[in-house]
């Protein structure tokens, strides 16, 4: 079976007329009737049938034209992503992650990036959102790699940051002039939490739970910025990730001292096990498990 074979019977499929068919083919009759016989042997089946000057597929062409139409296009989709590739302009590497990870990390990897390998050929298109909503835009094909906290069968995924958790705490706590704290120490303060949906609130939640605590929650945000506002506003306490507004006056920030065993978050690049990546973006995955994937374990 041939690609020229595919495209005579779908133009035949359209038409339904060797002629007419021929002719917007530019070959002859009898090319096409050999081509359209040659692959009938092959499959086994009649596809067309003739009756009279009329022409009419069977119901074995019927259901083979959906599949040799979505394979032409998968072939025309191919062609054109080579033509992208093979163009001098920079590719375009679609990368996502969330808040916490967006100050530091990320300016620190690309710099990295671009001091080893040039900036020459690869542009970053950088999304942010929340990890969970990161993490489906890879699996969507919106995003051609991503930094997030989940893992699932259809990803590839490496361990690249063991992400510690503080504890948020108002200036003039009684807690904020210490050095560390530990579980017992807060879990009967005020929380200020991140949503239900959150990947941080299920950890929290997980770690009150395995402790046998009931946490006393005051406020429920959707992000770590306006946790910290709260804090600093003096109606709780907040268990969160290092982000940039916590250099604040307002609050004190708390290292956790059983952080090893719960307050931790790894946090993993994921792409696609079924879609493939544009070199560019193998060039980018390659660079970072090189230099920032954690060893397993």
């Amino acid at each position: 079976m041939t690609i020229l074979q595919l495209q005579y019977f779908q133009a035949l499929a359209r038409v339904l007329h060797y002629t007419r068919a021929a002719e917007e083919l530019h070959i002859s009759q009898p090319s096409l009737s050999y081509s359209i016989s040659e692959l009938e042997k092959e499959l086994g089946v009649k596809l067309f049938q003739k009756e009279g000057r009329k022409v009419e597929m069977t119901i074995y062409g019927q259901q083979f034209l959906y599949y040799a139409e979505k394979a032409l296009a998968l072939l025309q989709e191919g062609s054109a992503l080579l033509k992208h590739l093979s163009a001098a302009s920079p590719q375009v590497v679609r990368l996502g992650y969330f808040h916490s990870i967006s100050a530091s990390f990320v300016p620190a990897l690309v710099e990295n990036f671009y001091a080893e390998k040039g900036a020459d050929s690869v542009r970053f298109q950088f999304a942010e959102g929340p990890s969970y909503d990161i993490f489906e835009q890879v699996r969507t094909g919106e995003l051609d790699l991503a930094f997030s906290l989940h893992r699932a069968d259809w990803a590839e995924s490496v361990s690249v940051i063991r992400q510690p958790l503080y504890l948020a705490v108002p200036s003039g706590h009684p807690l904020a002039e210490r050095h560390s704290v530990t579980f017992e120490d807060f879990a009967s303060e005020p929380q200020i939490m991140l949503e239900p949906s959150s990947s941080l609130r299920a950890q929290i939640g997980r770690v009150f739970s395995q402790r046998g605590t009931i946490p006393h929650i005051v406020f429920e945000v959707r992000e770590c910025n306006a946790a910290l506002q709260y804090v600093g506003l003096r109606f709780g306490v907040a268990v969160l990730p290092h982000v940039p507004a916590m250099e604040s006056e307002k609050v004190a920030i708390l290292p956790i001292s059983d952080q090893d065993r719960e307050f931790v978050r790894t946090i993993y690049l994921s792409w696609s096990r079924t879609r493939p990546l544009s070199p560019a973006a193998a060039e980018i995955r390659d660079f970072i498990v090189k230099h920032y994937s954690l060893p397993e374990g």
